[in-house]
């Protein structure tokens, strides 16, 4: 598979965002963003989180039955790495995911919190598939200590942590490769195009990313900075990733490559 990634982060800081692909597999992994006090257990990083969570998952998704026990495995995987020297039920980093796996004949995919997949049809029509669990909690919630208390919990919303359960909550799915020519997995930063600023709808992000992401990443940026101040979220920018898959139009089901490509 050829492979180039996109992802730029918000500023100095380092990118909390993690995005790679290994043999059939490709990652988004988005470091969540929370305050220090809910992760005080643990003297790890976001951003060391995200790219462990995001190696690991690539590693588990070339054998494992299907993505949500690659999920899993990867979670039960980083949580052993750091387990000894981080009081995780104290508070630890956390991650939203989304990944694909190309079969013979299909496309898996799986969908964990706010990170999102753009899967555009043959016939022209994209959907998107993104997990808004957490986006109806938020607004219903007054402090950031009751959303806190939802975060994977019943009833609540799931992210990737230290808990190997919250991978049974991923939402997955297949599609025919017969029926997809272009897959697109991205981080909430370039979202933000369609929930924040409202500049896109999901056809249209899809073929922004597919003309020029550089252009889109431009744009998305400069937009951020002319909000006005009623609008402006808590961070002014996010950091961004994509992944773009392009399916060969015309090679046989069972003969389907990818190739990945990124500006």
């Amino acid at each position: 598979m050829d492979a180039r990634v996109l992802t730029d982060p918000s500023g100095s800081a380092p990118n909390e965002d993690a995005a790679g692909v290994l043999g059939e597999v490709a990652v988004v992994v988005d470091g969540a963003g929370i305050p220090e006090r809910f992760r005080a257990g643990c003297r790890h990083s976001v951003a060391w989180y995200s790219h462990h969570l995001a190696s690991a998952l690539l590693l588990h998704a070339q054998d494992a039955a299907d993505l949500r026990e690659a999920l899993a495995a990867a979670i039960g995987t980083v949580a052993s790495r750091h387990a000894s020297t981080c009081d995780l039920e104290a508070g630890s980093p956390s991650a939203t995911v989304t990944a694909v796996r190309i079969r013979p004949d299909h496309l898996e995919h799986l969908v964990l919190c706010d990170c999102s997949l753009l899967l555009r049809r043959r016939d022209g029509s994209v959907e998107r598939c993104t997990d808004d669990r957490v986006d109806r909690i938020q607004p219903a919630e007054p402090t950031a200590e009751a959303v806190e208390a939802l975060r994977n919990a019943p009833g609540g919303f799931w992210v990737a942590r230290h808990e190997v359960e919250a991978a049974e909550q991923a939402l997955v799915g297949t599609a025919p490769l017969d029926q997809i020519d272009r897959v697109h997995l991205m981080s909430d930063g370039i979202t933000r195009t369609i929930d924040l600023l409202g500049t896109h709808d999901a056809a249209e992000l899809e073929a922004a990313l597919a003309a020029d992401p550089r252009r889109l990443l431009h744009d998305l940026r400069s937009a951020e900075a002319a909000l006005e101040a009623a609008r402006r979220p808590r961070k002014m920018h996010d950091d961004a990733s994509v992944i773009s898959i392009v399916l060969p139009p015309h090679a046989p089901a069972s003969a389907q490559r990818s190739a990945l490509y990124g500006q």
